[in-house]
């Protein structure tokens, strides 16, 4: 009798112990918030470069333990839709909003402006100006709900921003629409290297709201959105959000000059 009592003691402690690793592995991975979002250099990047929209939303969610992974649009799609993503960090006013995400109030800006090789840019301030233009633009601003409309303009879209300075770089388009911020880090390398900067619209013609998005099924996606939310202006208060943006120009460009050298040569 006193065996068989035993044998069930240490069975019973064995199905708690298999049940508490359960839940603990269960908890664990609840205080992990797996998020993506679509590379972009300086903004969303990996391997220890430049990536300061990770870093403001990391630094947003605070305690949420977030993980955010850099990648391709395909696979962030895959992700998300596979459920191994809550959600994705760049959410573009561009594209309608979808009823099975809660998204958050913008938390940054991207500024589109014109910019060109001749000054003539700097006078643009509607895009009915560049009517019957071939235009140089990224793929992540030209895939979207509002820009596919826009059929005035012949679009030349490129996967990434190099490719679209390159495109200019080499006269194959007079004029891009670009993000200003990125413009400012071009013109950061050109200035680098004794070139003139590239001319600037002095208006932005499309303004961008960045958004973070849960999906809606997510755990305590409601909380995750007002915290976030919360973090983004206390950031803003201690002049810490300005500082992960990189927003002082006083400094050298955040772009690897040599990814761009063969351009900057032949500009």
């Amino acid at each position: 009798m006193l065996i068989s009592n035993t044998h069930k003691a240490v069975k019973a402690a064995a199905v708690l112990l298999v049940v508490s690793s359960m839940l603990l592995s269960t908890s664990l991975q609840a205080q992990t918030l797996n998020l993506v979002g679509n590379k972009v250099a300086t903004y969303i990047d990996e391997h220890k470069l430049p990536a300061r929209q990770m870093d403001v939303v990391a630094a947003a969610l605070g305690d949420k333990k977030a993980q955010i992974i850099a990648t391709t649009q395909a696979w962030s799609g895959s992700g998300l839709r596979s459920g191994k993503f809550a959600g994705y960090i760049d959410h573009y006013s561009l594209n309608d909003q979808k009823d099975d995400y809660l998204y958050s109030l913008p938390y940054m800006q991207v500024e589109l402006h014109v910019v060109s090789r001749n000054q003539k840019a700097e006078s643009i301030i509607r895009l009915e100006q560049l009517y019957r233009e071939r235009v140089g633009v990224e793929n992540r601003f030209a895939n979207t709900d509002q820009l596919r409309d826009e059929r005035d303009i012949r679009w030349a879209r490129s996967p990434w921003f190099f490719d679209n300075i390159k495109q200019l770089s080499e006269r194959r388009v007079d004029f891009l629409l670009v993000d200003k911020a990125m413009l400012d880090e071009m013109n950061l390398l050109l200035k680098s290297v004794g070139q003139k900067p590239i001319y600037v619209s002095k208006v932005s013609l499309i303004s961008v709201d960045v958004s973070l998005a849960i999906h809606r099924d997510y755990a305590n996606a409601k909380d995750i959105i007002a915290s976030f939310e919360k973090g983004i202006e206390a950031l803003k208060s201690s002049g810490e959000y300005a500082e992960l943006l990189k927003q002082d120009l006083n400094r050298e460009s955040l772009l690897d000059d040599r990814v761009y050298s063969d351009i900057l040569q032949k500009w």
